[in-house]
C-alpha cells in the first residue's frame, strides 16, 4: 500500500488529518518556524476511518521527533522576526524543461503561488520537438524561452543569460517548490560571502516500489536536516570531491555574478549528452574549488517526484554510475583538486567504500542489484566522457555554423 506525504507546521493548531483512503501510512515532514526538522511515520490502524488525530500526531511526534522539537525551539521566534526585517532582493527562477508539458504545469502551478514579493521565472524549453511547453507558457505570467543546443546545461546557461535578477535559482520541472521557497533562499543569501545556496529536496510521493526504494533505502535527495556552511578551508580534498552530498540540481540558487568568476555550467555534462548527469555536482565542486561559500539550508524545501517505475529506477542508478564517473574525469581535466587526490577518492571512498559496500552489505533493504547497476554505470564512464566532449564540440560548432549562415541570409536580403 503507498503512503501518504504530507508536512506539518508544528508552531502553529495541530488539527487532524484526513484523506487517507487507499493509504496504510502517513509519512509526515514536521517543520517548526518554516525549518524541517524531521520525518514522522504513522499508520493508519483503522482501515474504516482513514484519518489521524491530534492525540495520535502529538503522541508520534514526541516519540519520533521529541528532542529535536525542543532544539528547535530555542531562539527560533528571535530568527523568525530578524527574517522578516531583512530586505528580500529580487529573484529569477529558472525552470530547464524538454516535452514535459503536463509535469511543467504542475510545477509551474507551485511557483506562480510563491510567498514572495518579486520574481520572475523564465521557462528554458531545451531543444523540443512539439509545442507544448510553448503554449503552457503562453497561458501563463511566464518568460518562455528555447534554447535550441540540446542539453540540460545549455538550457542552465540560457536561463542565467536571461535573468534580470542578481539571484538565479533552479528547479526541475518534476518538482513542486514550497511556498516559502524563495524566502528561505533570500535569508541564507543575507551572508554576503555565500555565494550559492542548496536546499531539502523531499519527496511529492511515496506511491510505487520504485519511489520506497529511492528514498528510504538508496538515500534520496534530503542530505539531511542539519544547516551548514561549504567553505573550502573547512574541507578536506576527500571532503571537496563528495560535491554530491553539497545538494541537487533540483533546488539550487546562485548569485548571478559568480558565474562571471567561475564559468557557466559545463555543457559537456548533465542530461541531454552522453554523460547522463553531473552538471549540478561539478558546479558545486568548482564553486567551492575556487574559494567560495555555498550553504545547505534545509529550510530551503522543494518536493520531487521520483521515478515511479523500476524501468526507469534502475536507469536513473545506471546514469548515477556512469555521470558521477564523468564528473571525477572532469576535475582531473580542470585539475581542481590534485590528481592523487581524485585517484585516491576513485578507489577508496567511491568504489570500495560506496559501491563494493553496498554490494557486499547492502544497508537497509537496498538489493544487490542496485550496486550491480550503478558499478556497471562506473564501468562505461571513461567512454561516456570522451563522448560527451565530442558531443558538447559538435553542438557548439553546429550551433555557431547556424548563426554565421542566418546572418549571412540576412546580409543577402538586406
Amino acid at each position: 500500500m503507498p503512503t501518504k506525504v504530507l508536512d506539518l507546521e508544528f508552531s502553529e493548531k495541530i488539527e487532524p488529518i484526513w484523506g487517507g483512503e487507499g493509504y496504510d501510512s502517513l509519512w509526515l515532514l514536521v517543520r517548526y518556524h518554516r525549518v524541517p526538522i524531521g520525518w514522522v511515520w504513522i499508520s493508519f490502524t483503522n482501515p474504516s476511518m482513514p484519518m489521524v488525530s491530534v492525540e495520535q500526531l502529538q503522541q508520534a511526534i514526541a516519540e519520533q521527533l521529541g528532542q529535536n522539537i525542543l532544539l528547535a525551539t530555542v531562539g527560533s521566534q528571535y530568527l523568525a522576526q530578524k527574517v522578516e526585517q531583512q530586505p528580500k532582493e529580487p529573484i529569477s527562477v529558472v525552470v530547464c524543461t524538454r516535452d514535459r508539458a503536463e509535469q511543467l504545469a504542475f510545477c509551474l502551478q507551485g511557483l506562480l503561488a510563491l510567498d514572495y514579493p518579486t520574481y520572475e521565472i523564465i521557462v528554458v524549453d531545451n531543444a523540443p520537438s512539439n509545442d507544448d511547453t510553448y503554449k503552457l507558457a503562453a497561458r501563463l505570467p511566464v518568460r518562455y524561452v528555447r534554447e535550441e543546443r540540446p542539453g540540460l546545461d545549455w538550457a542552465r546557461n540560457r536561463g542565467i543569460a536571461e535573468a534580470r535578477y542578481g539571484i538565479v535559482a533552479f528547479t526541475d520541472d518534476d518538482a513542486r517548490a514550497d511556498r516559502f521557497w524563495l524566502q528561505a533562499i533570500a535569508k541564507a543569501f543575507a551572508e554576503p560571502e555565500v555565494m550559492a545556496v542548496t536546499g531539502f529536496v523531499a519527496p511529492a510521493e511515496l506511491e510505487t516500489a520504485a519511489q520506497f526504494l529511492f528514498e528510504l533505502d538508496y538515500g534520496g535527495m534530503g542530505h539531511g536536516f542539519r544547516r551548514r556552511a561549504i567553505r573550502p578551508e573547512t574541507l578536506t580534498e576527500r571532503d571537496l570531491m563528495w560535491a554530491s552530498s553539497f545538494g541537487v540540481g533540483a533546488n539550487m540558487a546562485f548569485r548571478r555574478d559568480i558565474f562571471t568568476q567561475i564559468g557557466n555550467f559545463d555543457i559537456a555534462l548533465d542530461v541531454g549528452t552522453p554523460s547522463h548527469g553531473a552538471g549540478d555536482v561539478e558546479m558545486f565542486h568548482r564553486l567551492v574549488a575556487q574559494g567560495h561559500t555555498l550553504v545547505y539550508d534545509p529550510a530551503v524545501i522543494v518536493w520531487h517526484t521520483h521515478r515511479r517505475h523500476m524501468s526507469a529506477l534502475r536507469r536513473q542508478i545506471y546514469d548515477n554510475g556512469r555521470s558521477f564517473g564523468c564528473y571525477l574525469l572532469t576535475c582531473w581535466r580542470n585539475r581542481s583538486v590534485q590528481g592523487i587526490s581524485i585517484l585516491k577518492f576513485f578507489l577508496y571512498d567511491w568504489l570500495f567504500k560506496w559501491i563494493l559496500h553496498n554490494l557486499v552489505r547492502p544497508p537497509r533493504k537496498l538489493p544487490r542489484y542496485i550496486a550491480v547497476i550503478e558499478l556497471a554505470g562506473m564501468l562505461t564512464s571513461p567512454i561516456a566522457y570522451r563522448k560527451s566532449q565530442a558531443w558538447a564540440k559538435k553542438v557548439s560548432a553546429t550551433y555557431l555554423e547556424s548563426k554565421i549562415e542566418k546572418n549571412q541570409n540576412h546580409a543577402v536580403i538586406l
